[in-house]
Protein backbone atom coordinates (compact mmCIF):
# COMPACT_ATOMS: atom_id res chain seq x y z
CA UNK A 1 0.00 0.00 0.00
CA UNK A 2 1.25 3.56 -1.10
CA UNK A 3 1.03 6.67 0.91
CA UNK A 4 0.23 9.86 -0.08
CA UNK A 5 1.21 12.79 1.50
CA UNK A 6 -0.01 16.28 0.43
CA UNK A 7 2.66 18.95 -0.30
CA UNK A 8 3.99 21.10 2.42
CA UNK A 9 2.94 23.98 0.81
CA UNK A 10 -1.11 22.76 0.46
CA UNK A 11 -0.78 22.28 4.51
CA UNK A 12 0.65 25.78 5.27
CA UNK A 13 -2.19 27.17 3.01
CA UNK A 14 -5.11 24.70 4.61
CA UNK A 15 -3.91 25.61 8.24
CA UNK A 16 -3.44 29.29 7.52
CA UNK A 17 -7.31 29.24 6.13
CA UNK A 18 -8.37 27.30 8.90
CA UNK A 19 -9.20 29.31 12.05
CA UNK A 20 -11.39 28.15 15.25
CA UNK A 21 -14.81 29.67 15.54
CA UNK A 22 -13.58 31.78 19.03
CA UNK A 23 -10.82 33.29 16.18
CA UNK A 24 -13.08 34.54 13.67
CA UNK A 25 -13.64 38.19 12.77
CA UNK A 26 -17.23 39.60 14.07
CA UNK A 27 -19.31 41.72 11.36
CA UNK A 28 -21.94 42.32 13.55
CA UNK A 29 -23.36 43.71 17.00
CA UNK A 30 -24.89 40.46 17.55
CA UNK A 31 -22.14 38.26 15.92
CA UNK A 32 -20.09 40.34 18.91
CA UNK A 33 -22.41 39.82 21.99
CA UNK A 34 -25.57 38.15 21.18
CA UNK A 35 -24.74 35.27 22.93
CA UNK A 36 -23.85 37.58 26.17
CA UNK A 37 -26.58 39.97 25.99
CA UNK A 38 -29.75 41.08 24.11
CA UNK A 39 -29.39 44.17 21.78
CA UNK A 40 -31.84 46.86 21.36
CA UNK A 41 -32.71 49.69 19.57
CA UNK A 42 -35.57 51.83 19.18
CA UNK A 43 -38.27 51.84 16.64
CA UNK A 44 -41.91 53.45 16.37
CA UNK A 45 -43.20 52.78 12.71
CA UNK A 46 -41.84 49.84 11.35
CA UNK A 47 -41.96 51.45 7.65
CA UNK A 48 -38.10 51.19 7.18
CA UNK A 49 -36.37 51.18 3.90
CA UNK A 50 -35.14 48.05 2.68
CA UNK A 51 -31.41 48.63 3.99
CA UNK A 52 -32.78 50.11 7.32
CA UNK A 53 -34.26 46.62 8.15
CA UNK A 54 -31.54 44.65 6.63
CA UNK A 55 -29.18 46.81 9.22
CA UNK A 56 -31.86 46.17 12.10
CA UNK A 57 -32.05 42.54 11.77
CA UNK A 58 -28.59 41.88 10.88
CA UNK A 59 -27.31 43.90 14.19
CA UNK A 60 -30.62 43.96 17.03
CA UNK A 61 -33.01 41.25 18.83
CA UNK A 62 -35.13 43.48 20.90
CA UNK A 63 -36.83 47.01 19.78
CA UNK A 64 -38.13 49.25 22.53
CA UNK A 65 -40.81 52.04 20.97
CA UNK A 66 -39.67 55.37 20.87
CA UNK A 67 -42.94 57.46 21.59
CA UNK A 68 -45.71 54.94 20.43
CA UNK A 69 -46.28 53.58 23.46
CA UNK A 70 -46.28 56.43 25.73
CA UNK A 71 -49.22 57.65 27.86
CA UNK A 72 -49.75 60.71 25.36
CA UNK A 73 -49.96 58.51 21.73
CA UNK A 74 -52.31 55.96 23.88
CA UNK A 75 -54.65 57.58 26.13
CA UNK A 76 -54.59 61.30 24.46
CA UNK A 77 -58.08 61.96 25.97
CA UNK A 78 -59.50 59.88 28.66
CA UNK A 79 -60.96 56.70 27.51
CA UNK A 80 -59.67 57.23 23.66
CA UNK A 81 -56.95 54.29 23.29
CA UNK A 82 -55.44 54.54 20.04
CA UNK A 83 -53.42 51.37 19.77
CA UNK A 84 -52.91 51.33 15.60
CA UNK A 85 -48.79 52.10 15.55
CA UNK A 86 -47.71 50.22 18.75
CA UNK A 87 -49.88 47.39 17.45
CA UNK A 88 -48.21 47.68 14.08
CA UNK A 89 -44.57 47.82 15.47
CA UNK A 90 -45.67 44.32 17.77
CA UNK A 91 -46.56 43.07 14.25
CA UNK A 92 -43.19 43.62 12.80
CA UNK A 93 -41.58 42.59 15.72
CA UNK A 94 -43.20 39.20 15.86
CA UNK A 95 -42.66 38.20 12.31
CA UNK A 96 -39.19 38.89 12.21
CA UNK A 97 -38.14 37.35 15.86
CA UNK A 98 -37.75 40.32 17.52
CA UNK A 99 -38.63 40.87 21.53
CA UNK A 100 -40.32 43.78 22.67
CA UNK A 101 -39.62 46.18 25.35
CA UNK A 102 -42.79 48.85 26.18
CA UNK A 103 -41.93 52.04 27.00
CA UNK A 104 -42.91 53.33 28.76
CA UNK A 105 -46.34 52.79 31.52
CA UNK A 106 -45.64 56.16 33.67
CA UNK A 107 -43.61 59.38 32.85
CA UNK A 108 -44.29 62.89 33.94
CA UNK A 109 -43.40 63.71 30.24
CA UNK A 110 -45.07 62.37 26.77
CA UNK A 111 -48.41 62.81 29.11
CA UNK A 112 -51.88 64.37 28.57
CA UNK A 113 -52.81 66.93 31.35
CA UNK A 114 -56.18 65.37 31.88
CA UNK A 115 -54.86 62.91 33.86
CA UNK A 116 -54.44 65.49 36.56
CA UNK A 117 -57.91 67.51 36.13
CA UNK A 118 -61.04 67.71 37.44
CA UNK A 119 -63.53 69.79 35.79
CA UNK A 120 -60.01 72.30 35.00
CA UNK A 121 -59.21 72.13 38.45
CA UNK A 122 -56.38 69.85 40.27
CA UNK A 123 -58.00 66.35 40.45
CA UNK A 124 -57.65 64.38 43.82
CA UNK A 125 -55.63 61.57 44.80
CA UNK A 126 -58.26 58.80 44.20
CA UNK A 127 -59.45 60.23 40.97
CA UNK A 128 -55.36 60.45 39.72
CA UNK A 129 -54.85 57.10 41.08
CA UNK A 130 -57.53 55.11 39.42
CA UNK A 131 -56.68 56.89 36.25
CA UNK A 132 -53.07 55.61 36.06
CA UNK A 133 -54.01 52.04 37.35
CA UNK A 134 -57.04 52.13 34.21
CA UNK A 135 -54.65 53.01 31.69
CA UNK A 136 -52.02 50.23 33.12
CA UNK A 137 -54.07 48.00 33.10
CA UNK A 138 -55.50 48.61 29.93
CA UNK A 139 -52.33 49.26 27.50
CA UNK A 140 -50.35 45.92 29.25
CA UNK A 141 -53.74 43.98 28.81
CA UNK A 142 -53.74 44.98 25.24
CA UNK A 143 -49.92 43.51 24.34
CA UNK A 144 -50.20 40.69 27.14
CA UNK A 145 -48.55 37.64 25.92
CA UNK A 146 -46.76 39.80 23.00
CA UNK A 147 -44.59 42.58 25.23
CA UNK A 148 -42.05 40.91 26.90
CA UNK A 149 -41.23 43.43 29.19
CA UNK A 150 -42.10 46.97 30.10
CA UNK A 151 -40.47 50.26 31.45
CA UNK A 152 -42.92 51.00 34.05
CA UNK A 153 -41.86 54.18 35.70
CA UNK A 154 -39.59 56.36 34.24
CA UNK A 155 -37.44 59.06 35.83
CA UNK A 156 -39.08 58.92 39.01
CA UNK A 157 -36.02 59.41 41.31
CA UNK A 158 -34.40 62.81 42.48
CA UNK A 159 -31.29 64.18 40.46
CA UNK A 160 -30.05 65.52 43.74
CA UNK A 161 -33.00 65.77 46.56
CA UNK A 162 -34.31 67.18 48.79
CA UNK A 163 -36.81 64.40 48.26
CA UNK A 164 -35.80 60.78 47.14
CA UNK A 165 -38.60 61.04 44.74
CA UNK A 166 -38.96 63.94 41.89
CA UNK A 167 -42.13 66.04 42.57
CA UNK A 168 -43.66 65.40 39.46
CA UNK A 169 -47.71 65.98 38.88
CA UNK A 170 -47.89 61.73 39.70
CA UNK A 171 -45.66 62.49 43.26
CA UNK A 172 -47.94 65.98 43.59
CA UNK A 173 -51.35 64.10 43.11
CA UNK A 174 -50.69 60.60 44.37
CA UNK A 175 -47.71 60.97 46.25
CA UNK A 176 -44.72 58.37 46.76
CA UNK A 177 -46.58 55.88 46.34
CA UNK A 178 -47.42 56.31 42.76
CA UNK A 179 -44.53 54.37 42.25
CA UNK A 180 -45.03 51.16 43.95
CA UNK A 181 -49.20 51.37 42.84
CA UNK A 182 -48.00 51.17 39.16
CA UNK A 183 -45.93 48.21 39.53
CA UNK A 184 -48.97 47.06 41.24
CA UNK A 185 -50.81 47.03 38.42
CA UNK A 186 -49.10 46.17 35.80
CA UNK A 187 -47.60 42.59 37.31
CA UNK A 188 -51.99 42.01 38.02
CA UNK A 189 -52.18 43.03 34.29
CA UNK A 190 -49.44 40.65 32.96
CA UNK A 191 -47.92 38.54 35.40
CA UNK A 192 -45.28 36.65 32.49
CA UNK A 193 -44.68 40.05 31.47
CA UNK A 194 -40.70 41.59 32.98
CA UNK A 195 -40.91 44.49 34.70
CA UNK A 196 -38.72 47.41 34.64
CA UNK A 197 -37.61 51.08 36.46
CA UNK A 198 -35.70 53.43 33.78
CA UNK A 199 -33.54 56.29 34.11
CA UNK A 200 -31.05 58.32 33.27
CA UNK A 201 -27.96 59.26 34.92
CA UNK A 202 -28.19 56.50 37.81
CA UNK A 203 -24.91 55.59 37.61
CA UNK A 204 -24.02 59.04 39.43
CA UNK A 205 -23.50 58.19 43.18
CA UNK A 206 -25.91 60.76 44.98
CA UNK A 207 -28.68 59.65 42.14
CA UNK A 208 -27.86 55.95 42.64
CA UNK A 209 -28.77 56.15 46.49
CA UNK A 210 -32.25 57.86 45.32
CA UNK A 211 -32.59 54.66 42.76
CA UNK A 212 -31.39 51.88 45.70
CA UNK A 213 -33.90 52.97 48.22
CA UNK A 214 -36.63 53.00 45.70
CA UNK A 215 -35.82 49.32 44.44
CA UNK A 216 -35.67 48.39 48.21
CA UNK A 217 -38.85 50.32 49.21
CA UNK A 218 -40.38 48.09 46.95
CA UNK A 219 -38.88 45.01 47.75
CA UNK A 220 -39.76 45.65 51.22
CA UNK A 221 -43.09 45.81 50.02
CA UNK A 222 -43.44 42.48 48.54
CA UNK A 223 -43.92 44.84 44.74
CA UNK A 224 -42.13 42.71 41.91
CA UNK A 225 -39.63 44.59 39.87
CA UNK A 226 -37.55 42.95 37.20
CA UNK A 227 -35.15 44.85 36.08
CA UNK A 228 -33.26 48.67 36.11
CA UNK A 229 -32.46 50.59 33.00
CA UNK A 230 -29.66 52.95 33.30
CA UNK A 231 -29.89 55.06 30.40
CA UNK A 232 -26.25 55.43 28.94
CA UNK A 233 -26.96 59.40 27.50
CA UNK A 234 -23.38 60.41 27.81
CA UNK A 235 -21.11 62.81 26.64
CA UNK A 236 -17.68 62.61 24.59
CA UNK A 237 -14.98 62.89 27.20
CA UNK A 238 -17.20 62.86 30.05
CA UNK A 239 -18.37 58.88 30.57
CA UNK A 240 -18.50 58.31 34.04
CA UNK A 241 -16.40 54.64 33.43
CA UNK A 242 -16.15 54.10 37.10
CA UNK A 243 -19.34 54.83 38.28
CA UNK A 244 -21.21 53.01 35.78
CA UNK A 245 -19.11 49.63 36.69
CA UNK A 246 -20.13 50.48 40.37
CA UNK A 247 -23.88 51.04 39.25
CA UNK A 248 -23.78 47.80 37.40
CA UNK A 249 -22.55 45.81 40.82
CA UNK A 250 -25.07 47.14 42.63
CA UNK A 251 -28.69 47.11 40.80
CA UNK A 252 -27.32 43.53 40.27
CA UNK A 253 -26.89 42.70 43.92
CA UNK A 254 -29.96 43.67 44.52
CA UNK A 255 -30.80 40.92 42.66
CA UNK A 256 -32.66 42.68 39.31
CA UNK A 257 -31.24 42.37 35.79
CA UNK A 258 -29.35 45.70 34.70
CA UNK A 259 -29.62 47.01 31.12
CA UNK A 260 -27.92 49.86 29.29
CA UNK A 261 -31.41 51.49 27.85
CA UNK A 262 -31.04 54.26 25.71
CA UNK A 263 -26.96 54.62 24.59
CA UNK A 264 -25.63 56.94 22.50
CA UNK A 265 -22.14 59.31 23.13
CA UNK A 266 -23.04 62.89 22.51
CA UNK A 267 -19.81 64.15 20.40
CA UNK A 268 -21.43 68.03 20.48
CA UNK A 269 -20.00 70.30 23.42
CA UNK A 270 -22.82 71.32 25.62
CA UNK A 271 -23.80 72.82 29.22
CA UNK A 272 -26.68 70.16 30.32
CA UNK A 273 -25.31 66.72 31.83
CA UNK A 274 -27.63 63.58 31.90
CA UNK A 275 -30.99 63.90 29.86
CA UNK A 276 -33.61 65.51 31.51
CA UNK A 277 -36.16 66.71 28.64
CA UNK A 278 -37.08 69.70 30.36
CA UNK A 279 -33.28 70.99 30.11
CA UNK A 280 -33.56 73.13 27.09
CA UNK A 281 -30.00 75.68 25.92
CA UNK A 282 -30.13 78.80 23.41
CA UNK A 283 -28.50 79.27 20.54
CA UNK A 284 -27.40 77.90 17.22
CA UNK A 285 -24.17 76.74 17.14
CA UNK A 286 -23.99 73.93 14.90
CA UNK A 287 -20.15 73.15 14.92
CA UNK A 288 -20.62 69.71 13.08
CA UNK A 289 -23.18 70.57 10.18
CA UNK A 290 -20.94 70.08 7.64
CA UNK A 291 -19.24 66.67 8.85
CA UNK A 292 -17.73 65.23 12.07
CA UNK A 293 -13.96 65.81 12.14
CA UNK A 294 -11.73 62.55 11.91
CA UNK A 295 -10.30 62.91 15.06
CA UNK A 296 -13.76 63.02 17.00
CA UNK A 297 -14.76 60.26 15.52
CA UNK A 298 -11.63 58.71 16.58
CA UNK A 299 -11.89 59.73 19.86
CA UNK A 300 -15.71 58.37 19.91
CA UNK A 301 -14.64 55.29 18.67
CA UNK A 302 -12.20 54.78 21.41
CA UNK A 303 -14.47 55.25 24.40
CA UNK A 304 -17.23 53.24 22.94
CA UNK A 305 -14.83 50.61 23.45
CA UNK A 306 -14.35 51.16 26.26
CA UNK A 307 -17.59 51.28 27.40
CA UNK A 308 -17.84 47.77 25.74
CA UNK A 309 -14.89 46.18 27.34
CA UNK A 310 -16.54 47.37 30.72
CA UNK A 311 -19.87 45.48 29.59
CA UNK A 312 -18.38 42.54 28.60
CA UNK A 313 -16.44 42.82 32.09
CA UNK A 314 -19.98 42.41 33.11
CA UNK A 315 -21.66 40.32 30.79
CA UNK A 316 -22.96 38.12 33.42
CA UNK A 317 -24.72 41.43 35.44
CA UNK A 318 -26.02 42.67 31.93
CA UNK A 319 -28.87 41.13 30.04
CA UNK A 320 -29.67 43.95 27.59
CA UNK A 321 -27.99 46.85 25.83
CA UNK A 322 -30.01 49.29 23.63
CA UNK A 323 -28.50 52.15 21.52
CA UNK A 324 -31.19 55.06 20.94
CA UNK A 325 -31.20 55.24 17.50
CA UNK A 326 -30.49 53.42 14.42
CA UNK A 327 -28.12 55.74 12.87
CA UNK A 328 -27.33 59.20 13.22
CA UNK A 329 -29.96 61.12 11.35
CA UNK A 330 -32.95 59.32 14.10
CA UNK A 331 -31.35 60.51 16.98
CA UNK A 332 -33.08 62.37 19.58
CA UNK A 333 -29.38 64.35 20.37
CA UNK A 334 -30.36 66.55 16.72
CA UNK A 335 -32.69 68.37 18.02
CA UNK A 336 -32.25 68.29 22.55
CA UNK A 337 -30.48 69.93 24.41
CA UNK A 338 -31.11 72.52 20.92
CA UNK A 339 -30.97 71.93 17.76
CA UNK A 340 -27.67 71.05 16.40
CA UNK A 341 -25.99 68.13 14.18
CA UNK A 342 -25.15 65.08 15.83
CA UNK A 343 -23.28 61.93 15.81
CA UNK A 344 -23.79 59.90 18.57
CA UNK A 345 -24.58 56.37 16.97
CA UNK A 346 -22.68 53.54 15.09
CA UNK A 347 -23.60 54.17 12.07
CA UNK A 348 -24.16 57.74 9.88
CA UNK A 349 -26.82 59.14 7.86
CA UNK A 350 -26.03 57.17 5.25
CA UNK A 351 -26.12 53.56 7.29
CA UNK A 352 -22.54 53.20 7.21
CA UNK A 353 -20.61 51.99 9.47
CA UNK A 354 -18.35 54.78 11.48
CA UNK A 355 -15.11 54.10 13.16
CA UNK A 356 -17.52 53.05 16.29
CA UNK A 357 -18.59 50.01 15.20
CA UNK A 358 -14.91 48.99 14.52
CA UNK A 359 -14.26 49.35 17.06
CA UNK A 360 -17.50 48.01 19.45
CA UNK A 361 -16.84 44.92 17.17
CA UNK A 362 -13.49 44.98 18.25
CA UNK A 363 -13.89 45.11 22.30
CA UNK A 364 -16.29 42.02 21.46
CA UNK A 365 -13.68 39.78 20.70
Amino acid sequence: MQLHFASPLIVVLVVLAWRPAWAQEPTNLKDAYGAKFALGVPIDIPNLTEAEQALLLANFTNITPENCMKPAHVEPEEGDYTFEKADALVDFAQKNGLKINGHCLVWDQSCPEWFFLDNGKPAGRDLVLKRMIDHITTEVTHFKGKVFSWDVVNEAVSDKGPGYLKPTRWQKSIGDDYVAQAFIAAAKADPQAELYYNDYSIERPAKRENALRLIRDLKKQGIRIDGIGIQGHWGLDKIPYKDIENAIVAFHNEGLKVMITELDLDVVPRKTSGANVEAHEQGTDDPYANGCPPDILQRQADQYARLFALFNKHADMISRVTFWGLDDRVSWLNTWPRKRTNYPLLWGRDLQPKPALAAVLQAGK
